[in-house]
């Protein structure tokens, strides 16, 4: 991936699109899944699902699959009540899965889930996790969806830059977060962002197989965290 331009703001911002490949050309090249194994393989990976949690077909669980497979340490946040989220709540259960962790952490968050990684981080200065990568954040100050009132329990979202590394991956035609947010949380937090092309809310329902791109920036991350002093 080409070293991202740096925003004004301290973040980075990668503006060419992240498309989804086909999964079955990632599954066979042997050089590039085995450098995303070794890239890795030193830290712990916690999956943060958003509302009503990640079903078998969402790339979260696809990873969750297929990094165990290959005796990569994942984790993943179980909350108690997936369809009547309250910040408080659900903090307990990231709280709880992190506890699990023994090494250096990459939390992988989608949606609701990347807001309560971020409002978690917001928290504290530091603490186990090494880097985020944060994939659609649920907008939860200007969605107006008929879920709108599901999540309302997570605003307002953080301002203040996260105390760790940190990757954010927006679609352009997402109905819970638009391009134009997407930039002003990327600065506020530091974060890289990526553009993900037209891809929806990178969801469910949004048909991205195991999502090889998104593998691929999630190894470029874990790279630049290899080496660094722990937070």
């Amino acid at each position: 991936m080409p070293t991202p331009g740096r925003s004004n703001d301290g973040g980075s911002i990668q503006r060419r699109p992240l498309p989804c490949r086909e999964t079955t050309a990632f599954l066979t090249d042997p050089t590039v899944a085995s450098a995303l194994i070794g890239a890795l393989s030193p830290f712990d990976i916690v999956i943060v699902p958003g509302l009503d949690g990640s079903g078998p077909d969402h790339w979260q669980s696809r990873w969750e699959g297929f990094l165990s497979r290959r005796s990569i340490a994942v984790h993943r946040v179980v909350q108690i009540d997936w369809e009547k989220p309250t910040y408080r709540a659900w903090r307990s259960g990231l709280r709880a899965t992190l506890a699990k962790c023994s090494r250096p952490t990459i939390l992988i968050a989608h949606s609701l889930g990347a807001v309560l990684v971020a409002r978690w981080a917001s928290e504290r200065s530091n603490g186990p996790v090494s880097g985020a990568f944060l994939v659609a954040p649920a907008d939860v100050e200007r969605h107006r969806g008929s879920d709108a009132g599901r999540v309302a329990d997570f605003a307002p979202l953080p301002s203040a830059r996260l105390p760790f590394p940190s990757v954010l991956v927006a679609s352009r035609n997402d109905e819970w977060l638009t391009i134009h947010r997407a930039r002003i949380m990327a600065r506020r937090w530091g974060s890289t962002m990526l553009d993900a092309g037209k891809l929806g809310h990178i969801g469910n329902i949004s048909g991205v197989g195991l999502w090889p791109d998104g593998l691929s920036a999630l190894g470029d991350l874990a790279l630049s965290l290899s080496g660094a002093p722990d937070p």
